[in-house]
């Protein structure tokens, strides 16, 4: 198989793109979580205390987004994935020795700095080794590698802590991390000259006109957020919800394609992509607030009411007026 076809969109390297990605966010999952019940055990600290670095972590993803471009054109995209992602390993390993409040947030705030670069670089390598003809299918089969990583992560942490314990999924986490590291080195990418991105920019990074189905899809994403730290106490609905969030995925990625113009279906998955760590991490802040299964069941059906108004009353009717393919 040639390293990059010019015909076909499930290429060796596409492939294995979507391996790296789908073992990244499983790396990421796993210990979601799980943080969210054994950092105020570890540490001393109070529910929402710990909800807190979930913001910290989604703050963190937004501040390196403008940098984004022009690391990429300044550095090979290969390498800001690869490095972003090795980063995000050693932050990780961080938790397992975590004895503060305080070095969980900076902890928290690197690995989200880290995760947000090398998801954003991933799609650029993804598009870039995708020829133009097929690269909106190819944003919706990347994007769906990401959302079943998350399913795949979720699960495959709270066994393993359940089974073995907290610095098992840890140790877990950083060698699935590893994995993903390498799929992405035995990816061809060719070279491509810088073009002389200004050091802060929101190409490649959010796409303004796709701001409605944004916030649509943050509020679909926090269902399965609020709910993910129920899997502690053996309720799977979360799983439940998360798989919803996976089929979501293919329409919600097209909307935001059609919603781009032809150089900016990157930037399109890239804002999904935000719009949904940004509801699960919010999910996630506010389960850790509210600590009640009675409370969470109530802001997961009020949140998904909200989402399906929300999308019939404003995201359809925008994306059928501003799609322009």
């Amino acid at each position: 198989m040639r390293k990059n076809s010019t015909n076909g969109l499930m290429t060796l390297n596409f492939w294995r793109m979507c391996a790296a990605n789908l073992l990244l966010f499983v790396s990421v999952y796993m210990l979601f979580p799980v943080l969210s019940f054994v950092m105020p055990e570890r540490l001393g600290i109070s529910f929402p205390q710990a909800g807190s670095m979930f913001l910290v972590f989604a703050a963190a993803m937004f501040a390196v987004g403008p940098f984004h471009a022009y690391l990429c054109d300044e550095y090979k995209r290969k390498n800001v994935l690869l490095y972003s992602t090795l980063a995000m390993l050693a932050a990780t390993a961080g938790y397992a020795f975590a004895d503060s409040y305080i070095k969980l947030l900076l902890l928290a705030l690197v690995q989200g700095g880290c995760f947000g670069l090398a998801t954003t670089a991933g799609i650029t390598v993804a598009i870039d080794i995708t020829t133009s003809a097929r690269r909106s299918a190819g944003n919706m089969v990347y994007a769906w590698s990401a959302r079943l990583g998350m399913l795949i992560g979720a699960g495959i942490g709270i066994l393993l802590y359940d089974l073995y314990g907290f610095r098992t999924v840890v140790y877990l986490a950083i060698a699935v991390g590893v994995l993903s590291m390498y799929f992405t080195s035995r990816v061809y990418v060719a070279f491509r000259a810088p073009i002389g991105m200004k050091l802060c920019s929101l190409d490649r990074f959010l796409l303004p006109r796709a701001w409605v189905p944004a916030l649509n899809m943050l509020l679909i994403a926090f269902v399965p957020g609020v709910l993910l730290p129920l899997l502690y106490v053996g309720d799977y609905t979360a799983f439940l919800t998360l798989g919803v969030l996976v089929l979501l995925t293919i329409p919600f990625t097209r909307m935001f394609v059609k919603l781009s113009h032809h150089c900016q279906r990157g930037t399109g998955n890239t804002t999904c992509y935000l719009a949904m760590e940004t509801g699960l991490l919010a999910g996630l802040a506010t389960a850790c607030r509210l600590s009640d299964a009675y409370l969470l069941y109530h802001a997961a059906g009020v949140a998904a009411m909200l989402a399906l108004f929300f999308f019939v009353l404003l995201t359809y009717p925008y994306y059928k007026r501003k799609k322009v393919r």
